[in-house]
């Protein structure tokens, strides 16, 4: 591990967590050195739909970070995410193939919630830093056995957290700490959502399109046919979220 390797990952993480709209690093972990013969990043991204199309746009805008290989179980995803690199990133449709790349550094996780906690250990056994998307798991127990993870590789993990890390929340937290507002004694958030003007609707069970592999998609999750709205409003199944408490609720 070379001082100037170590400085350039702390930096490389401070960019996600200021421009990338946030982080929460794990505060046992130490950062360490990139593996590269240089002071480049290379990255990789498992899961490449919306959120992780925008999470990579913004590593693509780091003149240090190269994405090497992308991964996604559903076709126009991943050509999709292919297409950003430049026709420059591998795409994989199994993310342990990823994984058993020596050149990859980090890796960015941005697949829907009940595949978070399974790459993000294997990642960290393979000696990856990873970003995972908000919320961290599934599942408490998931959570626990993630942070034992990093703990024990003694690698960089952090959660992606929307506005977290933005300006007005850094300058909120310095003025309540600096007692500006009092003793704070309650604090009352919510939020109330759905999807207008008729929530999600109804859909069928149906065959998976061409191009999903759909045991693939459902992963460690109990095995159901597919159904569209499963896939695309994912948040609303507890199969694969905790809901709007687990979405929205992290934020509060």
């Amino acid at each position: 591990m070379t001082e100037t390797s170590t400085k350039t990952r702390r930096e490389f993480l401070a960019k996600v967590s200021t421009v990338g709209g946030a982080g929460l690093l794990f505060p046992s972990i130490l950062p360490t050195a990139a593996k590269g013969a240089n002071d480049r990043v290379r990255l990789a991204a498992i899961g490449v739909g919306g959120k992780g199309q925008h999470g990579l746009g913004i590593f693509l805008g780091m003149e240090d970070v190269d994405l090497v290989a992308v991964c996604d179980v559903w076709d126009p995803n991943l050509q999709s995410a292919i297409a950003l690199s430049n026709g420059k990133a591998k795409g994989y449709r199994d993310f342990r193939e990823v994984l058993a790349r020596e050149d990859v550094d980090a890796v960015l996780i941005a697949t829907p919630d009940h595949w978070h906690s399974i790459p993000t250990i294997h990642a960290l056994e393979a000696g990856k830093d990873v970003y995972v998307e908000k919320p961290l798991s599934l599942t408490i127990a998931e959570g626990r056995r993630m942070v034992e993870a990093s703990q024990k590789t003694d690698r960089i993990v952090q959660v992606g957290l929307q506005q977290r890390s933005g300006t007005h929340f850094q300058s909120a937290i310095e003025r309540i700490r600096r007692g500006d507002i009092g003793q704070i004694t309650k604090v009352e958030t919510w939020y109330n959502e759905n999807h207008s003007p008729n929530g999600i609707g109804i859909t069928t069970d149906s065959e998976p399109p061409q191009g999903l592999d759909w045991n693939a998609w459902l992963g460690p999750a109990p095995n159901r046919p597919y159904n569209h709205n499963r896939r695309v409003h994912f948040r609303w199944f507890w199969d694969h979220s905790g809901g709007k408490v687990t979405d929205w609720g992290t934020h509060l």
